[in-house]
């Protein structure tokens, strides 16, 4: 059995084990920059993100929760603003073994949910460059790439 509990920003070290998880997947999709995901640190993520709070953003995390084996079985964060109307997924980590039963779709269900009942029109996502089935997720719910940034890799 699933249940959806939802953590604010007090309590979000929850999905650190999670968020670490999320990083080594990306690092393991990056066919350029797995090094570079290895340098990524929850603080300054959890940092970002209050940054966002403090400038009048609103954030929504829902986590997944399987009660059997009593563990969180993924996440997604979504922040956003009403005064402009632009809302982001952060992020959305699944663990490997609930994947291909639609929950990544249930979580970005509600991720979406969250934006429209908060008249959110403008809204984004980011994916690791190599991590296709991520990609297919989303453009299954209309997202698409608009630009790829380039990072320069150096030694």
């Amino acid at each position: 059995m699933f249940e959806i509990e939802k953590v604010d920003m007090e309590h979000i070290d929850r999905i650190r084990p999670l968020w670490e998880k999320l990083i080594q997947a990306n690092a393991a999709n990056s066919p350029y920059f797995a090094d570079y995901y290895g340098t990524f640190e929850f603080e300054i993520r959890k940092g970002f993100l209050q940054e966002k709070l403090d400038n009048g953003a609103a954030m929504y995390t829902a986590v997944l929760v399987d009660r059997e084996k009593k563990q969180d079985a993924g996440f997604v964060t979504v922040t956003y603003n009403r005064d402009t109307s632009f809302g982001e997924i952060e992020m959305l980590y699944l663990l490997e073994e609930y994947r291909g039963q639609g929950m990544g779709k249930k979580l970005f269900k509600m991720a979406l949910s969250c934006l429209d009942i908060n008249c959110i029109r403008d809204r984004k996502l980011c994916v690791t460059y190599g991590n296709e089935a991520a990609l297919r997720l989303y453009e299954s719910f209309g997202f698409y790439p608009f630009t790829i940034d380039c990072l320069q890799k150096r030694s």
